[in-house]
Order: structure tokens, then sequence, then C-alpha cells
């Protein structure tokens, strides 16, 4: 017979709360950033709320009634979507594999060999015209995850 381990529960801290619902301001900057780089439309997150942490924003299904939901204490709720690095934002592999598939630009397309190379090098360089900054990762047209194009340089982000 095999004994199989416990999964072992994250506690939920006292102090957790429901994220804060951002503003529309705030929502239409988030979402500006995802259409100016990528060209995903603002349309494609209709249906979506979005939500903020201390560093990071996250995109959660509108529900039909939202408030009985936001007296819950959580952990995390939803797809972690966007973070904020210092001054600028970066999008999460995780939201890339979700609506990557929409971009129309800064979309670095690798071949297996390259993207096992990034995989195991981290960084790499790479010519390409695109304009500096977060880049799409793909291959054999599917989304791996994000990326830094800079200088010539391909900057793994991957999981």
């Amino acid at each position: 017979m095999v004994k199989r381990k416990k999964a072992r529960r994250k506690k939920i801290h006292q102090q957790a709360v429901w994220p804060r619902v951002v503003s529309l301001e705030e929502r239409d900057k988030v979402l500006s950033f995802w259409e100016e780089r990528f060209g995903i439309p603002k349309t494609a997150f209709d249906g979506y709320v979005l939500l903020s942490t201390s560093k990071n924003y996250w995109l959660f299904v509108e529900p039909p009634d939202f408030k009985p939901l936001q007296g819950l204490r959580v952990q995390t709720v939803g797809l972690l979507f966007t973070r904020r690095v210092s001054r600028f934002l970066k999008p999460t592999s995780t939201a890339l594999q979700r609506f990557g598939s929409l971009a129309t630009k800064n979309i670095v397309e690798l071949s297996p060999a390259e993207l096992d190379r990034l995989r195991r090098q981290r960084k790499m360089s790479y010519q390409a015209d695109l304009s500096e900054g977060y880049v799409i990762i793909k291959c054999a047209g599917k989304v791996w995850g994000c990326g830094l194009y800079v200088s010539g340089r391909l900057i793994s982000f991957l999981p």
C-alpha cells in the first residue's frame, strides 16, 4: 500500500481581505498598457473586474452580484494579471498565455531550439524589429509567456 502525503493547506492570514476594485481611471491605465504594448483591445477584458493588491493586479470574472464576495477573507482572487515593477507594468506569463493570442505586436516567435536555449540560459542575443520592453514569447504558434527585449537581448521571464 502506497502512503500519500496529506496536502498542506495554506492558512489564510487573519488580516486577509478582498482586494480593492480599481477605479475606472486606474483600469483604463492598466488596460491601455496591454493595448499599446501588445495591441490587445481593452474590450478583450470586458466581463472582468480588475482588482488590486499592493503590487499586483488581478482579473476576476465579473459576477452578477459582487457585494457578498467582498466580505470574504481570501488568499488570492482570480488571475494574476499584471505586476507593478518599480514604475513599470509587467504582464504575467499566465495572463499572456490566456490573452496573448489576441496580441498583434511585440511578439517573439522562437524555434523549439531557441526556446530551449532561452529557458536554459535565461537570456540570449536576439535581433528583431521590436520596441524595447516586455514581449510575448511564442513557439510553434503557442504563447509561452513573458520576456524582456532590450539592447538586442532577449531575457526570459518564463515560469
